[in-house]
Order: structure tokens, then sequence, then C-alpha cells
């Protein structure tokens, strides 16, 4: 006899329900410069969000040994903005040569390395002339940490809460930090626009965890992403939100 599954979150990770998927995106800037605006990404500074699918090519900045030839799974959405993942293979002479993605990206969102090897350099999915970093493995990671997400395309995005840490580091103990949450509806092309706003300090509040009731609810193409404003010193802070898809065609 099959048993319901009371818990909504437990049967969507299960596979109970098809027709809806959760995410997890978590991500960590760890040099926020002083009074500066940036991304929280492995990349630090501001993301650039590419308008075509010019994502195209992976590379290592110092060549690894251990990883030649090392699978790499790469997670965005393609020229159409659908969804798609790939296992892209390195150089398998010198991973620094950069290899050519199977399908070019107009997102991407998360790497993984696919192997039992620590990366001692950065992996960055970059365009092909290797100016512009859209994803990047920070080394000893072994997956990217972005707390930046695209709503592929077919799908509805209902994020449930987002939060914010201040993580203790030297010569780092900012006097507060502004964190916003933002969302871009590609679909619709409009610019930017802020979704919440909270602040952290060093004197106490640290970190945040706010939930949404009712959720946020964000369409297909829709960027969501969050920065942090320093005010004092540089900073160091972990960010991320939880969301859950739910194909269109169900609403």
């Amino acid at each position: 006899m099959t048993r319901a599954v009371r818990d909504f979150y437990l049967g969507v990770q299960s596979g109970r329900y098809p027709e809806y998927s959760g995410v997890i995106k978590f991500g960590r800037n760890d040099s926020i410069a002083l009074n500066s605006t940036e991304d929280i990404w492995d990349g630090s500074g501001l993301y650039s969000f590419p308008t075509t699918a010019l994502i195209t090519s992976m590379s290592q900045t110092v060549n690894q040994a251990a990883l030649t030839d090392g699978t790499i799974e790469v997670q965005g959405l393609d020229a159409n903005w659908d969804f798609t993942t790939q296992e892209v293979d390195l150089d398998g002479a010198n991973t620094t040569t950069a290899v050519t993605l199977p399908t070019p990206l107009i997102r991407v969102f998360r790497m993984k390395v696919l192997e039992n090897v620590a990366t001692d350099s950065p992996v960055r999915v970059h365009n092909v002339g290797e100016t512009v970093d859209y994803a990047i493995i920070s080394p000893g990671n072994n997956q990217t940490l972005m707390a930046i997400y695209t709503v592929p395309n077919g799908k509805t995005a209902y994020v449930t809460h987002w939060y914010a840490n201040l993580n203790p580091a030297t010569n780092q103990d900012p006097t507060s930090m502004n964190m916003r949450l933002w969302a871009r509806d590609n679909q619709a092309g409009h610019e930017r626009q802020i979704k919440h706003v909270l602040g952290l300090d060093a004197s106490g509040a640290s970190h945040f965890s706010h939930s949404f009731r009712p959720y946020y609810k964000f369409t297909q193409k829709t960027d969501i992403f969050i920065d942090g404003t320093t005010v004092g010193k540089a900073a160091d802070i972990s960010a991320g939100f939880d969301l859950i898809l739910q194909d269109n065609s169900v609403i």
C-alpha cells in the first residue's frame, strides 16, 4: 500500500510530484571591497548577465595534472532559455587549454567537479575569448558558490526564503552591510527590480533568514540574485535562497 507523503518538500525532492522541483542556491563573496556593491558569487565584483548564448568555453586558470580529462558538470540555460545539464571534460593534456561546451549557454548557475580530485586553481566557464567569466569553481570547493539563478523556460519559481551571513575574517569587520534580493524579468524586457532588503552589522545582527509567506513568485526567464554593499570595511558574505519550480503546464 502506498502512503501519502505529508511533507510536500520531501515529496518534491523524492520525485512524487514530477511537475515540481526544488532548487537550493547558495553563494559566497569573501572579498566585497570597502564601500562597494558586489554580487554574491565566486568571481567577486558585479556579475555580467549575457544577452546571447556566448557562454561557450571552459578552462582552468593553472594547469592541474590530476584534473586533466576531468569531468565538470555545467548547469544553465541554452539559447532558448531551456534548462540543460552538460558533462564536459577538461583538456586531456593541459587544463588551461579551453574546451568548447557542446551546448552554448545564455545562463550558467552551477558547476560541479565529478572527480575524486580537489581543485587547486579556479575552473571557469567563459566566452570564447576568455575575457568574461560566468561561473567559477574556487580552489578546494569543487562546485560553484553563486547566489544567482535564472528561471528556465516553461517554469515558474516560488522563492520560499533567503538569507545572508557576515563571516568573520581578518581585517574585515564592516560597520554594516546592506543586503538586497533582486529580480530581472527578461521575458517582459524589464530592468532589474529590488524585491527585498535586509541588513547585517558587526555588533550582533550578523545573520538573517527571512521566509516569504506567501512565497515570492517569479516567471520564466527571470534572473534572481543577491548583492551586498559594505560600509566601513571590506566584508566576507555568504548568502542564498531556496525556491520551488513548477511546470507552467500545471498553472
